[in-house]
């Protein structure tokens, strides 16, 4: 079955946020949209893959630790999924663990961003993410 994919719009990136607390997310979606971006947003990382078949995002930002599938099977699964989009990952989290840090830079991710993090430093990651593809 094809899907017929698209980008929303030719001038604003959109970036898919899907992050488990609500408030974060919030927080986030609305620093991205003061800069400029299209958001959408998720509480959960099968949503986002759900909504891909139709609209996909410029980037993705991340959560990794979340319930049901965390933020390193989003990415094997939009990978699997839809090998034909090119869509960069920035990692927001608040782990510590060198494995789970190993792991975001194995999956050849954009950048890892500790929580909480400045707004500055969040667009810019998207920036220099949105240039590299």
């Amino acid at each position: 079955m094809h899907l017929a994919m698209k980008n929303i719009s030719p001038t604003k990136p959109l970036v898919y946020i899907v992050e488990d607390n609500n408030a974060y997310r919030v927080l986030l979606g609305r620093i991205l949209e003061k800069k400029g971006c299209m958001v959408m947003m998720f509480d959960n990382a099968r949503k986002a893959v759900e909504m891909i078949g139709s609209v996909y995002p410029n980037l993705i930002v991340s959560d990794i630790q979340m319930p049901g599938m965390d933020g390193f099977e989003l990415y094997n699964t939009i990978k699997r999924d839809y090998p034909r989009l090119n869509i960069p990952f920035v990692y927001i989290s608040s782990t510590t663990d060198t494995e789970e840090i190993e792991m975001a830079k194995e999956l050849s991710m954009r950048k890892m961003l500790g929580k909480p993090v400045h707004p500055d430093v969040l667009f810019n990651s998207i920036q220099e993410a949105l240039i590299a593809v």
